[in-house]
């Protein structure tokens, strides 16, 4: 099947404010993961955490993060902006000049502002509650009508939700039914997300370690990212340089458990395999992949195995990569940010390695990226994520016209 050029990309980490930084930060090996001071002593001191500041708010201690502020669409504003900046498209005054989509992945939407409406009942009874509309839907919604875009799709798969989204852009693209789609993902912490994890057990205590001996669970991370999305002739037809290229996605459902994935990894490992075939490509040409990575035990265990069965011999040859020890578990955000790095690094051919992974579990036959950045010839990139409920996405992205991005 055809692929379609990537144009621009906008990534809000706690690594930084911007696509390259997040990247050049990557590679020096630099961690945003820490215990938040503001949590300290509250039922939501859970362990390190990953908190993102836009420019002059001040959310270093984490205070955000207790706050009603609807911060999920204030994200997915600036790496908007960021994406179509770079893609040489406006902000505004879209509307009469091309059929736009827009595509958002999220676990959460902008919960925070309705949760702190609903506290306010058991406050004081007798004041009549202000309770703020909810809804997966309503930062996407608002950006869509910022920009005047004709079609408009929010993703909630769980932590497969960005690259469920990109799958979905791409066929839109693929079909005709856009000329543009700005995909996206984009999710903040507040209170629920955060108690929810410590109730499964499932946030580590310490700095995560993806595929380490000693992993131990989740960094949770609050993060969004952007990447504009158009038909390769149109890109050229206007004179705008070709990023990257997204030329196949898959999709699976495991169907074996609600929070716990097939522990054999056959659900990722279709998933893997379908996005290959939509791309018209065989096993072999996987050059790297980015991980989902989470440092569960359980994860990591089912995705080693299903990328030895998917890579065969080679597995122990095909470099992988976390990024989760970095910029955090970011859910709904997780897979536009491993796009975003996945540009950079079929550019640059150079990949960041595993924040957290010092001492690989010995069972895992997979060549996982550590210590330091590595040079290596990437072609293609295959980036996997899987979530709650036995979801499973993968895609595979493709290099661009060449140079650095910064």
């Amino acid at each position: 099947m055809s692929g379609v050029a990537i144009t621009g990309l906008g990534a809000l980490t706690g690594l930084g404010s911007s696509a390259s930084e997040l990247y050049a930060r990557l590679l020096d090996g630099q961690t945003a993961v820490r215990r938040l001071p503001a949590l300290q002593g509250s039922a939501l001191d859970v362990g390190p955490l990953v908190t993102v500041s836009l420019p002059g708010d001040g959310n270093e201690d984490g205070r955000a993060l207790l706050s009603s502020e609807p911060r999920a669409s204030q994200f997915l504003q600036h790496v908007a902006h960021e994406a179509l900046g770079q893609s040489g498209l406006a902000f505004s005054g879209l509307r009469s000049s091309l059929r736009l989509g827009v595509c958002i992945a999220t676990t959460l939407g902008e919960k925070a502002p309705w949760l702190h409406g609903l506290e306010s009942l058991s406050r004081d009874p007798a004041v009549p509650p202000q309770i703020p509309p909810y809804g997966c839907s309503l930062p996407a919604e608002q950006l869509a009508a910022q920009l005047g875009a004709e079609r408009v799709r929010v993703i909630s798969t769980a932590c497969c939700s960005s690259n469920s989204a990109l799958a979905l852009s791409l066929y839109w693209l693929r079909r005709g039914l856009c000329d543009v789609v700005l995909c996206g993902g984009v999710d903040v912490l507040q209170p629920f997300v955060v108690s929810g994890f410590r109730l499964l057990r499932a946030q580590s205590q310490e700095v995560c370690r993806p595929f380490d001996v000693r992993r131990s669970g989740v960094n949770l991370g609050e993060a969004a990212a952007c990447v504009v999305l158009e038909p390769e002739p149109r890109a050229r037809e206007r004179g705008q340089r070709v990023l990257g290229r997204l030329v196949g996605a898959g999709l699976s459902q495991d169907a074996h458990h609600m929070t716990a994935p097939d522990p054999q990894g056959r659900g990722a490992l279709l998933a893997m395999e379908r996005a290959l075939s939509d791309a018209g490509l065989p096993v072999d040409a996987v050059d790297f992949v980015s991980s989902h990575g989470t440092g569960t035990p359980f994860n990591d265990q089912m995705e080693a195995r299903a990328l030895k069965l998917l890579l065969g011999e080679r597995s122990r040859h095909v470099p992988v990569n976390s990024i989760k020890g970095s910029v955090g578990h970011t859910l709904g955000a997780a897979g536009v940010l491993e796009a975003v790095m996945a540009v950079h690094i079929l550019a640059d051919q150079r990949i960041p390695a595993t924040v957290g992974l010092e001492q690989p579990d010995p069972s895992f036959e997979i060549d996982l990226v550590i210590g330091g950045p590595r040079s290596a010839r990437v072609r293609y990139v295959l980036s996997t994520a899987s979530g709650f409920g036995g979801e499973n996405a993968a895609v595979v992205l493709a290099a661009g016209d060449g140079g650095g991005l910064s």
